[in-house]
């Protein structure tokens, strides 16, 4: 599994993970924490997204509104940069 976290870069989410073998992308809202799985993102779009200067736009027209999703509890959380060595 793949993580990135926003950091700041998105007024929408804080945080994604892609599994590229299932081809889903977990992106947990800024907006309640809550974690939304969308299925078959190829791992193109997963690249964009990341490479994007605007991730709200790419995640709002390329993400939401192509793909199915459902919520994911608990939502997924960063790992704290201290806890990776």
């Amino acid at each position: 599994m793949q993580h990135h976290n926003f950091k700041g870069s998105s007024e929408l989410v804080t945080f994604a993970a892609y599994d590229p073998n299932q081809q889903q992308l977990f992106l947990t809202y800024t907006a309640g924490g809550v974690t939304i799985a969308y299925q078959n993102v190829a791992p193109v779009l997963y690249e964009e997204l990341l490479r994007s200067a605007y991730p709200d736009v790419c995640i709002r027209f390329k993400v939401q509104a192509r793909h199915a999703f459902r919520r994911i509890e608990p939502a997924y959380e960063p790992i704290p940069s201290t806890l990776i060595k």
